[in-house]
């Protein structure tokens, strides 16, 4: 994003919290649907803006409606009474606990019952969906969630303009219903409907030697890339494909930017593997809400056409209840490059082939552009000091779900 260009408020924010670099920039996208589209009456459209950051982002909604008749603009605060207020946001919690969700606070806010109102829609049948962004009410581990308030609870908060909105909404019929965005920046995969990809044997582009290496006689080495799809990680996947070299990719919520990318990395010969969706300790957290984390992006792995076979706790941070809900594989690492810290392609050359030794995995990551043009050398140099090039699975053999691995020993 150049400063030039004109900036919204949104945008502005961004670019205050955020400073642009070449290294690792980051990100914001936007992108609309249709909600509902009632004809001669109401249109309603969602608009969605997505921030990225390094290894983690955060999303959020809103919701806007124009009545054609009048050409009246209703925005979600304008279809509840200010007054109700408290009530309404009573009746999102009851909604979310009776969905099984837990709430951080008893007592809500003014601030977030504010949030409350960006993004409402309904159902057809006349309840009130109140869409609760990453972090409101809930842990930010449980992403956004649909708060689902009964028509019978819902109708004495609503204004007239609330009233004309969810008539337009069972006007519209099933055919409408409110659906997530899917930012405009992104190009669904077209393999997003297709079975799940198995990793692809030997002998197509990314898998190389490694598909048919037996470990346990040959000098293996697996490199691993964390926290990507990033904007470099196709580059990433070109270089890979140029030297024949597989390698291991720990995703989370950016696969859901990028599926296409993910379906490539499957389609290749490399291996997927489950970052957690966006990038918490997960020692800090409840068993259940690691799930959900685990879940959520083993969700979006599927749905990119690709199978998770590993997981990767971020940091590193794991116990025995990470391990168990997990219910695969758990990745470390005993090479560990720093080039999130370093941003620096030479320091990370040298980490990589100074650290590496029969069974080792090397920690990378393909959101940084420097360890992308590092990674060229470093299969380059490793095959000179005699290394195979492998994904984890082929380096460990046939590793069990539970057990926590660092390197082949």
């Amino acid at each position: 994003m150049r400063r030039s260009e004109p900036t919204s408020t949104r945008e502005e924010g961004f670019l205050a919290d955020y400073a642009p670099n070449d290294v690792a920039p980051p990100e914001l996208h936007a992108g609309w649907s249709t909600v509902v589209d009632a004809p001669g009456a109401v249109i309603g459209v969602r608009s969605e803006v997505y921030e990225f950051a390094g290894a983690s982002g955060a999303a959020s909604s809103e919701t806007l409606y124009a009545d054609r008749a009048t050409g009246a603009l209703w925005r979600g605060r304008d279809l509840v009474t200010p007054e109700d207020l408290p009530a309404l946001a009573a009746a999102v919690v009851r909604a979310l606990a009776t969905s099984g969700h837990t709430v951080d606070a008893t007592d809500v806010p003014d601030a977030v019952r504010t949030r409350l109102l960006d993004d409402l829609t309904f159902t057809t049948a006349g309840d009130l969906v109140v869409r609760v962004g990453d972090g409101v009410l809930l842990a930010f581990s449980e992403g956004t969630v649909d708060a689902v308030v009964p028509a019978r609870d819902a109708d004495p908060f609503l204004t007239d303009a609330g009233r004309l909105v969810r008539a337009a909404f069972a006007q519209a019929g099933p055919t409408a219903p409110p659906s997530p965005v899917t930012p405009s920046s992104v190009t669904p995969s077209p393999a997003a409907s297709a079975e799940p990809a198995a990793p692809a044997a030997s002998g197509s582009a990314g898998a190389g030697e490694g598909g048919s290496v037996d470990c346990a006689q040959e000098k293996c080495v697996a490199l691993t890339f964390d926290d990507g799809p990033g904007r470099d990680t196709s580059r990433l996947l070109d270089a890979l494909a140029e030297v024949h070299a597989p390698a291991t990719f720990l995703l989370g919520q950016n696969v859901e930017r990028q599926p296409a990318v993910v379906a490539r990395m499957a389609a290749e010969g490399h291996e997927i593997g489950n970052h957690t969706w966006d990038h918490k300790q997960l020692t800090k957290l409840p068993a259940a809400a690691q799930r959900r984390e685990i879940e959520r992006a083993a969700a979006a792995i599927e749905a990119a056409g690709a199978r998770a076979t590993l997981f990767r706790p971020p940091y590193g941070s794991r116990t025995a209840t990470t391990d168990a809900v997990a219910g695969l594989p758990v990745v470390l690492w005993d090479v560990d490059t720093l080039d999130g810290k370093t941003r620096d392609t030479e320091a990370t050359v040298a980490a990589a082939l100074s650290g590496a030794k029969r069974g080792s995995i090397v920690l990378l990551h393909d959101i940084h552009a420097p360890t992308v043009a590092a990674v060229p050398r470093i299969v380059a140099g490793l095959r000179e000091r005699g290394f195979t090039l492998v994904t984890v699975s082929q380096l460990l053999g046939e590793p069990r779900a539970g057990e926590v691995y660092s390197h082949r020993s």
